[in-house]
């Protein structure tokens, strides 16, 4: 069944009209509202997030007669159905929720029927979208349950505490960042996502939108804060990233990762520094896997991997898994001949212990090295690449448990380490 916009401002104006006495019919409000979902529809979709859309979109729906806040958490269903339609990311959900909220209060604010205070109060009583209202300082006044839920404060103990203290970074560089810009007007609007641990000392994210309203009467200036858990989005995308860029029967950096980090070398790389790039293919290993099995031979790549990465440096240096059972090790700058012959011999030296697969299986292998150290800034990522590979292929055929170093401004260098 295909949902129009026409069906969502109906399921829209179907929840508002029970909740307050209106002049209009539920047809008339829909024909109203259907105009906002498609806008909404263009604006969730969009490549950038603009907030003015949402926001008119909640002053709006003041002026349709929904003043009463509640109108904030019947209306988070048709915002959900919106990004779903979209689909929309989390983020984009929150800042829309957010946005929304924040046209809804000021006009709210502007209009008030009822004193500011108790406007507020039935605000974080009812609404789903977490809420909380400071001082100019940004000391919190009050705080609605869904406020309580998403930062795992009760609402007693944040009355009086520092809404800035929920920011990761430096309060006072936090605080005088959101006083600048929103200091370029009077209802500025700010939107920031940010790491926080909350009291059980489970870790999560943050999006929030904070906006600046004067009150009726001009005299008074608060800071409204709306947030938004967006913790699952984060944890997705950084196990999509990571993914992305790592092998995942090693865990070692993949092909994409390697290229990417031989290319920042390259660019960041001063004249004359030296990178070393080291290819490293397993002896025998076609053999191991056609005895024993592919699963023996993963076991295999694994244990290899593990060992392979004890040698390098973590903060410089990258092991990367190239394809089959070969592996690439790349040695940043400052390197020279001589740390990457003991890299070598490293290399070659985690080999000597056997692996055990299982309780009745045990595997001894050597590896075969070609290692290439050049001044890495006058080079290409497939120039090191290839040069590195063409010294392997030269180690290969001396035999097993060899290497072989070249470097431009000297002849190859090989040496046997059968122990």
């Amino acid at each position: 069944m295909v949902v129009t916009a026409s069906d969502i401002a109906a399921d829209w104006a179907a929840r508002l009209c029970g909740t307050t006495d209106i002049r209009r019919s539920r047809d008339e409000l829909a024909t109203a509202l259907e105009g906002w979902v498609h806008r909404l529809l263009v604006a969730v979709a969009g490549p950038r997030w603009e907030p003015e859309t949402a926001e008119s979109a909640g002053a709006a729906l003041v002026g349709l007669g929904f003043d009463d806040p509640s109108a904030i958490a019947l209306s988070t269903p048709t915002l959900l159905q919106l990004s779903e339609h979209a689909d929309a990311s989390p983020s984009r959900l929150a800042a829309m929720a957010g946005d929304f909220g924040n046209g809804f209060a000021r006009a709210a604010i502007a209009s008030a029927r009822q004193p500011a205070p108790e406007g507020f109060e039935t605000a974080f009583r009812h609404a789903s979208v977490a809420i909380a209202i400071g001082d100019d300082d940004g000391r919190i006044i009050d705080a609605n349950p869904a406020f309580e839920k998403l930062t795992g404060y009760p609402v007693a103990t944040l009355r009086g505490k520092s809404g800035f203290d929920f920011a990761t970074a430096e309060q006072t560089t936090v605080q005088r960042h959101i006083h600048d810009e929103l200091a370029r007007s009077d209802t500025g609007t700010l939107r920031i996502e940010g790491h926080f641990q909350r009291p059980d000392g489970t870790d999560g994210w943050i999006a929030w939108t904070v906006t600046r309203c004067r009150s009726t009467s001009g005299e008074h200036t608060y800071l409204l804060g709306f947030g938004e858990d967006v913790t699952d989005y984060h944890n997705t995308t950084k196990s999509l990233q990571w993914q992305a860029h790592h092998d995942p029967l090693t865990s070692l950096a993949n092909r994409r990762h390697l290229l990417v980090r031989c290319q920042t070398l390259i660019d960041e790389s001063a004249p004359g520094d030296l990178a070393a790039v080291c290819a490293i293919d397993i002896d025998n290993f076609k053999t191991i896997n056609d005895t024993h099995g592919h699963t023996v031979g993963d076991r295999l790549l694994v244990t290899v991997a593990a060992r392979l990465r004890a040698c390098l440096d973590p903060e410089a240096d990258t092991v990367a898994r190239y394809g089959g059972d070969e592996f690439i090790a790349l040695l940043a700058p400052p390197t020279d001949e001589h740390r990457t012959r003991t890299v070598i011999q490293q290399l070659h030296a985690a080999m000597t212990k056997p692996f055990s697969i299982d309780d009745d299986l045990t595997i001894q292998t050597t590896l075969s090295i070609g290692a290439f150290i050049a001044p890495v800034a006058e080079y290409r990522v497939t120039d090191l690449l290839t040069a590195a590979d063409n010294c392997l292929y030269a180690a290969k055929s001396l035999g097993k448990n060899r290497w072989i170093l070249h470097s431009p401004t000297s002849l190859p260098k090989g040496e046997g380490v059968d122990r």
